[in-house]
C-alpha cells in the first residue's frame, strides 16, 4: 500500500508546491505592477509627458523580478486615460484616452509568446507542461485636490527679501513719502509672492484634474479673501487688491491656518478631495498664537500642510514642525527666484493614488 500510495503522495506534493509557486509569482507580478504604475503615474504628474511616464514605469518594472526573471514592459503595456469617481466611497472608473487623461494603467503579462513568457512550474509536472498565462493590472491617478493658500501680508512683506524688515528705515525700494496703505514697493516680498502664486496657478491650470483653490491672507487677523474656486483669476485678483493698497500689520500665523482649515473642511469643499494647505510666511508669529496647535487641529481634520518660509528672518524651525505635523513638506526661499521654483514644485506635489 505504501509503494502504491507513494507516487500519488509525491504527485500531490508536487502539485501543491507548484500551485504555491505560481501564487508567489502572481504576488511578485502585483508588486511589479504597482511599482511600475506608481513610478509612471508620478512622472506623468510631474511632466505630463507620456513618453517620460512610460520610461519611468519600465525602469521600475525592471528592478523587480517574477519567478527569478527581471521583468520587461513594452509601450503597449501602458494605457493613459481619465479616472473619475462620484463620491468618496465610490470606485474610480477608467476610460482610456479622453481629452484630459489623468491616470496611467500598467499591464504586467506573463503569457506564452510574450517577451516575458508564461509562468512555469518549479517542479516538472504534466499539468503544468505548457506553463500558465497570467495578467495583472495596476492603475494610478492623481487625486482631486482642494487647496488653500494661506499668505502672510504683515508689514515685513513690504521689504525686499535681502533686507532686514524693521522700521525705521522704510523699505529701500519705497519712495521717501511712502507709507502703508499705498501700493507695495517694487521690489518687495509681497510682489515676489504674488508673482510666485501666479506661477503656481498657471501650473495647476495645465493639469487635467479640477483643483479648486482658495485664498486666506493674514496679518493681525486673517480673512477669507476668496473661497474655493476653479477661477484662478479670482485668486490673483484677491492678492492684487493688497498689492494696490498694502496695509501691513502683525503676524498671526495660527489665525491664518485656522481660517484656511475652516474653508478646506467647509460646505464648499469636496468630501472626497485631498485637502492641501500651502502656508507662507516671511517672519515669526508676533501675536502669541499657538502655531503648532493650529497645525495639529488642521491635521486632525485631514489637512495636508506645506510650509514656505521667505527671507532669512523666517522661523524655519517652527514651520518645519508645522509641515511635519501636517504630513507635508517644508521649503525655504531666500530670493524671488527660489520662491517661484518652490511654488512650481508644490503645484506638482499633489498626491497620486493606486486606484486599481
Amino acid at each position: 500500500m505504501v509503494a502504491a500510495m507513494l507516487p500519488v503522495t509525491v504527485g500531490v506534493g508536487a502539485f501543491a508546491i507548484n500551485i504555491a509557486y505560481m501564487e508567489l509569482n502572481r504576488t511578485e507580478m502585483y508588486i511589479a505592477a504597482d511599482a511600475a504604475a506608481r513610478a509612471s503615474g508620478r512622472e506623468y504628474a510631474l511632466k505630463w509627458d507620456q513618453g517620460a511616464a512610460r520610461m519611468a514605469g519600465k525602469n521600475a518594472a525592471g528592478r523587480n523580478s517574477v519567478g527569478g526573471k527581471k521583468f520587461e514592459l513594452s509601450d503597449a503595456d501602458f494605457s493613459f486615460g481619465e479616472a473619475t469617481r462620484s463620491s468618496e466611497t465610490a470606485r474610480y472608473t477608467f476610460t482610456k484616452g479622453g481629452t484630459n487623461p489623468n491616470a496611467v494603467e500598467v499591464d504586467i503579462k506573463r503569457i506564452a509568446g510574450s517577451a516575458n513568457g508564461a509562468l512555469t512550474s518549479i517542479i516538472p509536472y504534466a499539468g503544468f507542461s505548457g506553463g500558465m498565462n497570467a495578467t495583472i493590472s495596476s492603475r494610478v491617478n492623481q487625486t482631486e485636490a482642494d487647496i488653500c493658500l494661506v499668505i502672510d501680508r504683515s508689514g515685513s512683506m513690504a521689504y525686499a527679501a535681502n533686507e532686514k524688515a524693521a522700521y525705521p528705515p522704510l523699505p529701500k525700494a519705497a519712495a521717501p513719502t511712502w507709507w502703508f496703505d499705498q501700493p507695495a514697493p517694487t521690489p518687495s516680498r509681497w510682489r515676489d509672492l504674488a508673482g510666485s502664486v501666479d506661477v503656481f496657478l498657471k501650473e495647476l491650470d495645465k493639469t487635467p484634474m479640477k483643483e479648486t483653490v482658495s485664498l486666506v491672507t493674514y496679518s493681525n487677523t486673517a480673512g477669507a479673501d476668496v473661497g474655493l474656486t476653479t477661477k484662478y483669476a479670482d485668486i490673483s485678483a484677491g492678492l492684487g487688491k493688497y498689492t494696490t493698497k498694502f496695509s501691513g500689520g502683525s503676524t498671526s500665523i495660527a489665525t491664518g491656518m485656522t481660517t484656511g482649515a475652516t474653508i478646506l473642511c467647509g460646505k464648499d469643499a469636496r468630501q472626497f478631495s485631498t485637502k492641501i494647505m500651502v502656508l507662507m510666511t516671511d517672519g515669526i508669529d508676533t501675536t502669541g498664537s499657538d502655531v503648532v496647535k493650529a497645525a495639529k487641529d488642521a491635521a486632525a481634520k485631514g489637512v495636508m500642510i506645506f510650509t514656505v518660509t521667505f527671507s532669512d528672518e523666517a522661523d524655519k524651525t517652527t514651520m518645519g514642525t508645522v509641515a511635519k505635523t501636517g504630513l507635508g513638506k517644508t521649503y525655504h526661499a531666500s530670493t524671488a527666484a527660489d520662491l517661484s521654483n518652490i511654488f512650481l514644485e508644490i503645484s506638482r506635489e499633489i498626491p497620486v493614488l493606486i486606484s486599481r
